[in-house]
């Protein structure tokens, strides 16, 4: 399987600012509509309930943009020392469209199959 080119990874950098200026984006949205939702005090258990799940799953939210974050400056680190596009566990080229598809993969299709699969909970869940 060929390295990627010049050309190939000028466009994936390209889309790893892209996604960065999208996600903080939606950070800031999600900070917004917090501080916005934030309003009045829960008048029973039921509106407390929503109240704590609602912002159990912002917290979710904002957990996955940050590891995606990180995930997005490690692949501006392998860019820059050369190693982007290597998967980090075979060590052979992740495919240009599976790249395409998450500009900072770090491992090809297989190698995250099993990486997924061995992280996994009791119910297959992360």
């Amino acid at each position: 399987m060929p390295e990627l080119t010049q050309a190939q990874r000028n466009s994936l950098a390209i889309l790893l600012d892209s996604r960065e200026e999208r996600i903080r984006a939606q950070m800031d949205a999600a900070n917004v509509a917090r501080t916005v939702s934030a309003g009045p005090e829960a008048s029973d258990m039921a509106d407390l309930a929503e109240q704590g799940a609602e912002e159990r799953m912002d917290d979710a939210v904002v957990d996955h943009y940050r590891a995606e974050l990180g995930d997005i400056a490690a692949a501006r680190i392998r860019l820059a020392r050369q190693t982007y596009g290597v998967c980090l566990d075979c060590g052979e080229p992740i495919p240009y469209p599976r790249l395409q598809a998450y500009p900072a993969a770090k491992r090809c299709t297989p190698c995250q199959r099993r990486h997924e699969h061995m992280h996994a909970g009791p119910d297959g869940r992360r």
